[in-house]
C-alpha cells in the first residue's frame, strides 16, 4: 500500500483525515446510468454498489529534511463526524510523521470545499485560531472572490477560510504561483472557480496533487463523468482531460485527492486505447 512517493529530492506523503459515508453513486454522478458502472464496479464501488471517498491532505518535504514543510489541503476537520461519531485524524496523522502543527510552513488549498479546509482553523468557543500558526495559507483568488459573495456564502467557508484574513498569514494566489522551490500551483478551474492542482518538480521528475480533478477511479477512463459537486462541468471536464493527458504524456506521478489509501498514488496509463489508473 503506497502512501508516499518521492519526486526527485522531494517526498510527498498522504495524510489521512477521515472517510465519507457510503453513497449511491447515482446521487454523486447523476448523469451516469447504473449500467455504465459495470466495468468499474470491482475497482470503484463496494459489493453493494456504493461509493465513498477518503478525506486527506498531502505533506510535501525534502528528503534531506531541509526546506519548508508544505501541507496541501486540510481535510474535513476535527468533527466528530456524524456518520461515524469519530473525530478527524489529520493532526494525529501528521504527528505520526513527526510533524507538529507548528512546523508547517505553508498550507495550500486546492479548492474551498469543506472536506479540504476543515483543519485550517480551530475554534475555541467563539474565537478562531490558526491550526498551523506559523504557516502562510495559500488560497486561490477566484475561490476567495466567489465564496465571499453573499449569494455564495456557506458555513464551511465562513468557519474555515474567511477567518484566515484576520488570524493568519493569508495569500491569495492566481495562475501558476510558486509556493517553494519546485512546488507551484497549476490552475485547473471547474470543480470550483479557483480549483488548482499542485505541481512538484525535482531532478527531472514531476508529481501532481490533483485535489478534486477526479473523485472516482472510473473518471480516469470516463473523463466526461462529472460529480454533482462540480461548479462548472464544462470547465471541470476540460481541466480533467487536459491534465490527465499531460500526466500520461510526461509520465507524472499522480497523487489523487480521494481514492482509497494504498491506491491513491499512481500513473495514467493506456489500455485498449483508453486511459486507465495504475497504482504504484
Amino acid at each position: 500500500m503506497a502512501t508516499r512517493a518521492t519526486i526527485g529530492e522531494i517526498e510527498i506523503t498522504t495524510i489521512h483525515d477521515h472517510m465519507s459515508a457510503w453513497r449511491n453513486p447515482a446521487l454523486v454522478f447523476p448523469g451516469v446510468p447504473a449500467s455504465a458502472w459495470d466495468p468499474y464496479r470491482s475497482i470503484a464501488l463496494n459489493e453493494k454498489g456504493e461509493w465513498r471517498s477518503v478525506w486527506r491532505g498531502h505533506l510535501i518535504r525534502r528528503v534531506s529534511g531541509d526546506g519548508p514543510l508544505v501541507l496541501v489541503d486540510a481535510g474535513m476537520g476535527p468533527g466528530p463526524h456524524e456518520h461515524t461519531g469519530k473525530p478527524g485524524e489529520l493532526l494525529d496523522s501528521l504527528a505520526a510523521e513527526g510533524v507538529p502543527p507548528e512546523q508547517i510552513d505553508a498550507v495550500v488549498t486546492t479548492h474551498c470545499h469543506g472536506d479540504h479546509i476543515g483543519w485550517n482553523v480551530t475554534w475555541e468557543g467563539d474565537a478562531p485560531r490558526s491550526t498551523f500558526p506559523n504557516a502562510t495559507y495559500h488560497i486561490a483568488r477566484n475561490d476567495w472572490e466567489h465564496y465571499t459573495k453573499p449569494e455564495n456564502a456557506n458555513e464551511a467557508f465562513d468557519r474555515s477560510v474567511r477567518p484566515l484574513e484576520s488570524i493568519a498569514k493569508l495569500e491569495l494566489v492566481s495562475g501558476e504561483h510558486e509556493i517553494a522551490p519546485g512546488i507551484r500551483t497549476l490552475p485547473t478551474n471547474g470543480h470550483t472557480p479557483g480549483h488548482q492542482c499542485i505541481l512538484v518538480e525535482s531532478d527531472g521528475e514531476t508529481g501532481v496533487i490533483t485535489g478534486d480533478l477526479f473523485h472516482s477511479v472510473a473518471q480516469i477512463t470516463e473523463q466526461t463523468w462529472c460529480p454533482t459537486f462540480d461548479w462548472n462541468t464544462e470547465m471541470s471536464t476540460a481541466s480533467r482531460i487536459s491534465l490527465l493527458a499531460r500526466a500520461h504524456r510526461e509520465g507524472w506521478v499522480v497523487f489523487s485527492g480521494h481514492l482509497y489509501t494504498g491506491k491513491s498514488i499512481g500513473k495514467i496509463v493506456e489500455r485498449d486505447e483508453r486511459f486507465a489508473w495504475s497504482p504504484i
